[in-house]
């Protein structure tokens, strides 16, 4: 076991009882294309999360599972970059969702952030929290994602579910998003199946702004990330 593989194993094994048991009973699996039970897995580290990779229980297939926001950041200097990127990201609560119940978050994002870091932003922006696998897709073909694809599996050394996908660490918003009006699905958590539309509105020069993302406009109200189970209501 390497010393970084230590490190997460230590870190992981410092949560709790009651968090390990919620993250190792809910993977996806892409065989089985449902939530499983993580088994005979290793801890390592990636950026600010703990991956952990292992084996599906039921199917025996490569799964894993990013735990994110458990190990300590350190800041660092980034370059100044020019460009401010203005999105509209809207959830598609179901499929009966109208202009009138719309749920959309207009964020202001540097083009030198990575999708991995815009994605993070997304989902703050709907008080979400970043515990599952995602990906940047260029359009849905019924089932499946179709075009440029940018996942987080390639990231953590997993199968894509899209072929020629890239990954997020390293693919800044401005590579992926070249002019106004360009669209992407935002997909989070492949078993609760969370789809958003990203629209890119506008392309600013920052000049001597603030380049911290940031959420300009909130319409709607988001929905719970985890509601309470039927049983639980009817308990209380």
């Amino acid at each position: 076991m390497t010393t970084e593989s230590m490190k997460a194993l230590k870190i992981w094994q410092a949560l709790p009882a009651e968090t390990k048991r919620a993250v190792l009973g809910n993977v996806w699996c892409s065989e089985c294309r449902t939530s499983v039970t993580i088994c005979d897995y290793s801890a390592h580290l990636n950026g600010n999360a703990v991956v952990l990779q292992g084996f599906c229980a039921v199917c025996g297939h490569k799964v894993a599972r990013v735990v994110e926001g458990c190990v300590p950041s350190v800041k660092k200097v980034r370059p100044v970059s020019a460009g401010l990127y203005i999105f509209d990201v809207w959830l598609w609560g179901d499929a009966k969702c109208t202009m009138k119940n719309r749920i959309i978050r207009k964020i202001q994002i540097p083009g030198a952030k990575s999708l991995y870091q815009f994605a993070e932003v997304i989902t703050q922006a709907f008080d979400f929290d970043l515990d599952h696998c995602f990906g940047f897709y260029e359009r849905r073909e019924r089932h499946f994602f179709a075009g440029k694809a940018f996942e987080f599996f390639v990231d953590i050394g997993e199968e894509p579910t899209v072929s020629g996908a890239k990954g997020v660490k390293r693919t800044k918003v401005k590579q992926a998003f070249k002019s106004s009006g360009e669209k992407m699905i935002f997909f989070f958590d492949y078993g609760d199946s969370w789809q958003f539309e990203v629209e890119l509105k506008e392309i600013k020069l920052a000049g001597k702004q603030s380049l911290k993302s940031i959420v300009l406009e909130k319409i709607g109200k988001a929905p719970l990330q985890y509601p309470p189970c039927e049983d639980d209501v009817e308990e209380e």
